[in-house]
């Protein structure tokens, strides 16, 4: 009996001492610290992804907003949004902020071009212009094709198209591919795009080369300037009065000189 009696005081002391250490481990454990950042939605699946993931590990509490980076800088000068850091696809967004921007940073650039999920209907028909046994012109003009874009006027995005387009094949012919610049029957939100080529309901789109590749897709450059190379960077701005300034400074370090920078290179971004 008083072996029995040993034996179960010997198991409560084991779980209360498991208890206790998990419980002091608890309590050292910082908490998270909120970093809110509205940045331009070409960067959604990599932000919402693998950076979510390694800012978590360091303890910061990724609180990411994507979209049009021109509706974003809206948001910010209306005094709508309040954040810590403003990633634009167009330094002159930021630029247009003022006083409300601490420091800015153009950090990367990309191209613009075409892409295509491996499921689009039309599939065969631009890997051909890959295999260049046809032509961009002739693939994007071909009846029955269901291209998508973004909106020119909120997403910087959406005004590049219709100037590399217009750049590479001149204005008649753009709008042979394009429409209207408002042409309801090509232009989606952009996580909305990402979601129609993946699914099949748009055949191709105007993307930024960082989307294709993180969404694993296949993608034509734009030819010569109309990829919009020059013009394609992304500036980040940590903001004036920032609710949560010290955060702000982490997750500037982290995509500009840390482990930010490998994962949006990986995506496709090219530093400067």
């Amino acid at each position: 009996m008083h072996q029995l009696g040993f034996a179960r005081l010997s198991a409560v002391a084991a779980i209360l001492s498991v208890a206790l250490s998990s419980a002091a481990a608890h309590a050292q454990a910082p908490p998270a610290q909120p970093v809110t950042v509205l940045y331009a939605g070409s960067l959604v699946t990599p932000m919402e992804g693998p950076i979510k993931t390694a800012l978590s590990a360091q303890g910061l509490d990724f609180q990411g907003q994507p979209g049009g980076s021109k509706e974003l800088a809206n948001l910010i000068a209306s005094g709508v949004r309040n954040p810590d850091v403003f990633i634009s696809v167009n330094p002159k967004l930021v630029e247009g902020l003022g006083s409300r921007v601490a420091t800015s940073t153009t950090f990367a650039g990309t191209s613009l071009g075409v892409a295509w999920a491996p499921n689009s209907r039309f599939a065969n028909l631009f890997e051909n212009v890959l295999a260049r046994q046809t032509t961009l012109w002739l693939a994007l003009a071909r009846p029955g094709l269901k291209i998508g874009r973004t909106d020119p006027t909120i997403d910087p995005k959406g005004a590049y198209t219709i100037e590399g387009v217009t750049t590479w094949v001149g204005h008649d012919r753009e709008q042979q591919i394009l429409g209207a610049d408002d042409n309801p029957a090509q232009i989606f939100p952009e996580q909305d795009l990402l979601a129609r080529v993946e699914t099949g309901q748009v055949d191709v789109g105007f993307f930024y080369q960082t989307e294709a590749i993180a969404r694993g897709w296949h993608f034509i450059p734009l030819p010569g300037n109309a990829a919009m190379t020059d013009k394609i960077t992304y500036t980040l701005a940590v903001m004036e009065g920032a609710p949560h300034p010290a955060a702000a400074k982490s997750f500037a370090d982290f995509i500009l000189t840390g482990e930010g920078k490998t994962i949006l290179q990986r995506a496709g971004l090219i530093y400067r």
